[in-house]
């Protein structure tokens, strides 16, 4: 049998956050080789801040990982440190937030590009 330690160097799962209505929700997943996305082994919701559902995530995986990747309503927001996400939620929530902001301008921004290349000028 595997001590978590020997465990956890090949495997750093994957916390999905997400706003429900007035409340958050997550879901842990772990990716295994080669892109395959595995469903989600844990779930849990009803959080009335982001910062509260990141204080259960940080309970949730307990000591057995010392990272996570993160997501935040679909996007990728990076990875943290699980004992960072224990010891200050609400300082962890606000720059995760900051993260989606900018990943979503970075987004619009492609998308702007994208539709204007495409547009040709003079037809019509």
């Amino acid at each position: 049998m595997k001590r978590t330690g020997e465990a956890q160097r090949g495997l750093q799962p994957v916390v999905e956050l997400r706003k429900e209505a007035a409340s958050y929700a997550y879901s842990v997943r772990a990716p295994r080789s080669r892109g395959v996305i595995p469903p989600s082994s844990y779930r849990n919701g009803g959080f009335a801040t982001l910062a509260e559902c990141l204080g259960d995530v940080a309970r949730a995986m307990g000591g057995d990982f010392a990272r996570i990747y993160v997501r935040l309503d679909g996007l990728c927001v990076g990875e943290r440190d699980i004992v960072e996400l224990r010891r200050e939620p609400e300082k962890v929530a606000a720059e995760l937030k900051a993260e989606l902001e900018s990943e979503l301008k970075k987004a619009k921004a492609a998308c702007a590009i994208k539709a204007e290349s495409l547009s040709v000028p003079g037809e019509g």
